[in-house]
C-alpha cells in the first residue's frame, strides 16, 4: 500500500524522466528548471530526495521574482517573463551527487521535475589558476576540460558579485579561433579550450571561469563551470623604473641648469647663455632615448 501510495504522488507531481546534469568538484552548475505559465506567481524551490512531498529537502525556495535570491552555496532566480527559474550550486564536492527536484509550490501536490546530479572528481585539469598580465598588454589562459564535454560549446565568463557570470560568446566549433572585442577563442577539440585577452586595463583584473554549455537553449539545459581563473593586471614595473630613471634625470638636469645660470651672474653673460642651451639640448636628446627605449615594452 505504501510503495502505491508513492507511485501515485510521483505521477499526479509531474514526475518524468530525469535531467541529467555533470558538475566537477570545486566548481558550480547553473541549472535552468522550465515550468508552465500558470504558474508564473507561485513559489519556486530546488530540493533533494528522489521522492517528492515524502523525502524531499529544500535547499533553496523562495517566492521573489526576477532578482537573485541566495542562500548558503544555493542560488535561485525565477525569471518569470520566460517561464524558467535557474538555480546556481557553487563549491560542489562529490558529496553533492544525488537526485534534486525542481519545484513549484501550489495548493494540493506541487509540481516536480527531477534532476539528476553527478560531480566528478577529475586530477587531470586544475580546479583554480592564476593568471597576471600588464597594462596595455596580453594573457593566454589555457582550460582543461573533460572528455563528456568535448562537444559542448565553451566559454569565458567574469563573475561579478556571488552568482552573475556573464560572457559575450562562447566557442561552438573545435578547432576554430573566434575573435570577440579583446577576447580570442579557441577549442582544440583535445580537451584544452584557450583564450586570449588583449589591450589589457587594471580594470580587467578579477575572477573569471572556464565552463561549458549543456543543451543552454533547450527546456532543460545546464551550464558546468569548471575552472576558476583569478587574473591581475598591474602597470608594468620594467615601465615604471624607466620613468622613475626619467625623472631623476631632468631634475639633475634642470639642477645644473640653474646652477649655470646663478653662476653666470659673475661671468660672461654669453657664455652662461651658450651652456644652457647645452643643458636644454641635453635633456632633449636624453627624453628621446627614453621614448625610443619605452616605445617596444608598450
Amino acid at each position: 500500500m505504501k510503495i502505491l501510495l508513492i507511485f501515485t504522488l510521483f505521477l499526479i507531481s509531474g514526475g518524468g524522466e530525469s535531467e541529467r546534469v555533470t558538475g566537477y568538484s570545486g566548481g558550480g552548475v547553473l541549472i535552468k528548471c522550465r515550468y508552465e505559465t500558470q504558474y508564473t506567481s507561485n513559489p519556486k524551490y530546488l530540493c533533494e530526495g528522489p521522492w517528492p512531498e515524502l523525502t524531499c529537502t529544500d535547499q533553496i525556495k523562495t517566492g521573489v521574482k526576477n532578482e537573485w535570491i541566495n542562500s548558503g552555496r544555493f542560488s535561485l532566480f525565477d525569471k518569470t517573463r520566460a517561464a524558467q527559474f535557474w538555480v546556481m550550486i557553487r563549491e560542489l564536492t562529490v558529496e553533492d551527487s544525488g537526485t534534486y527536484q525542481c519545484a513549484v509550490g501550489k495548493s494540493g501536490i506541487d509540481v516536480y521535475t527531477p534532476v539528476e546530479l553527478k560531480v566528478e572528481e577529475d586530477v587531470s585539469y586544475k580546479k583554480s589558476n592564476s593568471v597576471s598580465g600588464h597594462v596595455g598588454g596580453g594573457v593566454n589562459i589555457s582550460c582543461k576540460y573533460p572528455q563528456s564535454h568535448s562537444s559542448y560549446p565553451k566559454f569565458l565568463c567574469r563573475r561579478v558579485g556571488i552568482v552573475n557570470c556573464s560572457y559575450e560568446t562562447s566557442v561552438k566549433e573545435s578547432r576554430r579561433w573566434i575573435n570577440e572585442g579583446k577576447l580570442i577563442l579557441h577549442d582544440d577539440g583535445k580537451q584544452t579550450f584557450t583564450v586570449i585577452i588583449n589591450n589589457l586595463t587594471e580594470g580587467d583584473s578579477g575572477e573569471y571561469w572556464c565552463g561549458a554549455e549543456s543543451d543552454w537553449t533547450s527546456d532543460h539545459g545546464y551550464k558546468a563551470y569548471i575552472t576558476q581563473i583569478n587574473l591581475r593586471v598591474s602597470v608594468s614595473s620594467v615601465l615604471t623604473g624607466v620613468s622613475v630613471i626619467v625623472l631623476l634625470l631632468l631634475f639633475g638636469l634642470l639642477f645644473f641648469i640653474v646652477f649655470l645660470r646663478r653662476r653666470g651672474k659673475t661671468q660672461d653673460p654669453g657664455m652662461t647663455q651658450s651652456q644652457s642651451v647645452r643643458g636644454l639640448s641635453v635633456i632633449h636628446r636624453v627624453v628621446k632615448i627614453v621614448f625610443q627605449c619605452r616605445l617596444p615594452l608598450e
